[in-house]
């Protein structure tokens, strides 16, 4: 992208913070024929991208207070929708269509440096779900994985019987088995190039 166009894009940022509809529509124009070829072209219709698109300027539109862009905007905006995308699939799932898609992306090629990031954000993500977890189930979870520590020496440290340390660490893995979808998802989102 031209360094006028950047520039550019982070003063109309600034006027759409400001709630300037001038800015948005701009915005608007500049991607929204771009960000939809690009979503059409991984999904089964161009009504569905259409849709992902509307949803996300309206999402941009709604939260331009306080929504923050540390990227260039298009770079942005082609994260934002490759996630729509994969949320999308994913909701889509049983649908054979959809599942050829998520096979086809499974065999993509992934860059060394697309790795690295992925595995960065599926750490965040099961970090994120450990945290969701109650504080004792949290706590012995963290102590068995983290730490090390044996059934036996986590009751000890607890002041738990050992079975409460057993069904703890049940109710965590059980959790975080749940939670492998959102991880898969994450997973998928390298692909989508």
């Amino acid at each position: 992208m031209p360094a006028h166009n950047v520039h550019s894009d982070t003063k109309l940022l600034q006027s759409l913070k400001s709630g300037d509809q001038s800015a948005f529509t701009t915005l608007y124009e500049r991607y929204a024929i771009s960000l939809t070829g690009y979503a059409a072209s991984r999904l089964a219709s161009l009504e569905e991208a259409r849709d992902i698109i509307h949803d996300l300027f309206v999402y941009i539109w709604e939260e331009r207070g306080s929504i923050t862009i540390t990227i260039s905007f298009k770079s942005f905006l082609f994260a934002a929708v490759r996630y729509r995308i994969i949320d999308h699939i994913r909701k889509n799932i049983t649908r054979r269509e959809y599942a050829e898609m998520a096979q086809q992306l499974t065999d993509d090629f992934i860059s060394s440096a697309e790795d690295e990031l992925a595995a960065k954000n599926l750490n965040q993500t099961l970090e994120l779900a450990v945290n969701d977890l109650p504080s004792r189930t949290k706590e012995v979870y963290r102590l068995s994985r983290h730490g090390q520590l044996a059934v036996k020496e986590i009751a000890c440290r607890l002041h738990l019987s050992e079975q409460t340390v057993k069904n703890q660490l049940t109710t965590a893995l059980s959790y975080l088995r749940a939670s492998l979808e959102r991880l898969a998802v994450l997973a998928m989102i390298l692909l989508l190039h």
